[in-house]
């Protein structure tokens, strides 16, 4: 009788703990607790030929997936704002397919939770919940750029402690490029009787248009920009050039010349002389001849 107690208490401990003790399956692996709360530091900076801590800089978090688990299993099911993004969080995530969905999360306006670094370019989320997390930078400082985004899974599985780490740390790569100063001049190239009050040119990289300015007497027709990103291509463009001008661009780096050249004139040319200078010397050919035919004969006799 007391063997049975024993045996039966045995049994009641081991449903019990099975019970109260979620992470543990009944065949010894180890799940994460699904409800525990997680977190995510981040360190921005730069290590060139000086270390410089990224401040200011926004970075913002995306849910992508929940974290779901059974006794024995664990996966993730896309959040439903991601749910037609087509990731497929089982196979290999390369980053391109993280790119498409930072495209992906802008198209769709999905909202996140933005934070910023601190002077020493730190920046941490507290009290997340379980699930799958896209990485991005929203906002950056003057000469920081190239953050690449990346996918943060919370809690993690670390192979060598063997256990769900739910307080992750990350440094994400980020690129720095001193700031830059492009400038514009015009230059006319005319008699200055017909050249307008001012011109418009657009300063332009690759992304598009960035900015619009005049150019008159009042500035000396030159304006410069400052702090300009260094790892963009620069062009300028003049708008709307004066008719009766012929414009050109040149540069030395990043310092542009636009120059306004005034087309010559052509003036039309009288075209009725044309006719009556062909009649006459037609003429004046046939007439030669009748000359000369009178005197070719008398020779000949």
């Amino acid at each position: 009788m007391t063997k049975n107690i024993k045996m039966f208490s045995v049994a009641v401990l081991i449903a019990l703990v099975i019970c109260f003790t979620p992470c543990i399956s009944v065949f010894g692996f180890v799940v994460p607790d699904p409800d525990k709360p997680t977190s995510l530091s981040m360190t921005l900076k730069y290590s060139g030929d000086d270390v410089l801590y990224v401040s200011g800089a926004e970075i913002t978090l995306y849910k992508v997936a929940d974290c779901k688990t059974t006794s024995s299993a664990v996966s993730y099911d896309l959040t439903s704002g991601y749910a037609a993004s087509g990731l497929d969080l089982d196979g290999k995530i390369t980053q391109s397919m993280i790119d498409d969905l930072v495209k992906y999360t802008d198209a769709n306006s999905i909202t996140g939770i933005t934070k910023s670094t601190d002077n020493n370019g730190e920046v941490a989320f507290d009290g997340l919940e379980s699930g799958v997390y896209l990485v991005s930078a929203t906002s950056l400082p003057d000469g920081f750029s190239s953050f690449v985004p990346f996918l943060y899974y919370l809690p993690f599985f670390d192979q060598d402690t063997g256990a769900w780490v739910y307080d992750g740390v990350a440094e994400p790569k980020i690129s720095y490029y001193p700031p830059v100063d492009i400038t514009v001049k015009k230059v006319w190239n005319d008699d200055g009787k017909d050249r307008p009050a001012s011109i418009t040119v657009q300063l332009e990289n690759e992304d598009g248009i960035v900015d619009t300015v005049v150019l008159n007497s009042a500035n000396g027709w030159k304006h410069e920009w400052t702090n300009m990103r260094a790892d963009k291509k620069w062009t300028v463009k003049e708008t709307n050039v004066p008719k009766g001008y012929q414009v050109t661009y040149s540069s030395a780096g990043l310092d542009f010349t636009v120059t306004n050249t005034a087309k010559l004139i052509q003036t039309g040319q009288v075209q009725w002389p044309v006719p009556v200078m062909v009649f006459a010397g037609s003429f004046l050919i046939c007439a030669g001849i009748l000359i000369k035919l009178p005197g070719k004969k008398k020779d000949e006799e």
